[in-house]
This record gives C-alpha cells, structure tokens and sequence, in this order.
C-alpha cells in the first residue's frame, strides 16, 4: 500500500498542475485560414468533382494543401511571414492545367493567450489572376482575413 502512495501523489500533482492557459488552442483562436468557395461563369455556386490546390510558402517551398473530391468551399493556410503575398495554384486534375493566384495582403499581429500566442490577421487583402485556365476569374468577398466563418474569396471556373 505504502508503494502506490508515491506515484498516486505524483500523479495527483500532474493533473492538477494544469491551468486553462496551459490548454491548447481549440476554439478558433489560431491564424485564420482563407476560406474560398467556386461558381461558374454565369455566377452560380460550384461543387467541383475535383480539385488541387498547392500554397507556396517561401524559399520554392510549394505543399499540396487540398487533394479533394466533390468540394464546395476550402479553408487554405495562407503565409505568416512578413512576404506581404502568397501564391496559389489551383488545378482540377492531378496533372490538369494550372491556374496561379497571387494574394497580396497586410499582416498584423493580435495576442491571443499564453497558450496560443500570437496570431496574425489579414488586411487589404486582393486577388491576382496570373495565370488563367482552369480558373478563368478570381472574385474577392470580403478584404481581411480575421475568421473562417465567411467567405474570403471566389474563384470562377
């Protein structure tokens, strides 16, 4: 008996060390993601059968964000550097044409809890169409980036 007290009080004081703060961001309080959603040419909303989408983060470091099947609507991490820029490369098939998308934004800063830190909002946000085909137009909705519950952007296939 006297051999389990000592891992019990070790035990007690671990799970009872823990405060609110020390909980990982769960509620939404981390970078908001660009949320993009699709229409056609005559501005109806898509679900498209397909769909890649490839983020570069800098340094030719370009990661396959979304590999997607019936897809109506993506959330895409954007970059959290000082760039001012991200580039996007959107295709409907893994070896289909690509469309690249340059989004041109202000970044600031908001601290959000000893957990989380930090995390940055976006501002005067735009879309550059650089290259076209298959996406043939890029629509913005909304011109900052502070949560994923609306719709930043629309890109028209």
């Amino acid at each position: 008996m006297k051999k389990l007290i000592f891992p019990f009080l070790i035990l007690g004081f671990l799970l009872t060390s823990c405060e609110n703060d020390d909980d990982v961001c769960v509620s939404g309080e981390a970078t908001p993601r660009l949320k993009i959603k699709f229409k056609s040419a005559d501005n109806k909303v898509l679900t498209l059968d397909s769909l890649y989408l490839d983020v570069d983060y800098g340094n030719n470091n370009i990661l396959t964000v979304v590999r997607a099947a019936k897809v109506d609507s993506a959330l895409i991490p954007i970059r959290v550097d000082d760039a001012g820029f991200t580039e996007l490369y959107v295709r409907k098939t893994k070896k289909g044409s690509v469309s690249k998308i340059k989004l041109n934004y202000n970044t600031t800063s908001e601290y959000v809890s000893p957990a989380c830190g930090f995390k940055r909002l976006y501002q005067n946000l735009s879309g550059t169409l650089e290259t076209a085909n298959p996406v043939t137009k890029v629509e913005l909705n909304q011109n900052q980036i502070i949560n994923e519950n609306k719709t930043h952007l629309y890109l028209v296939f």
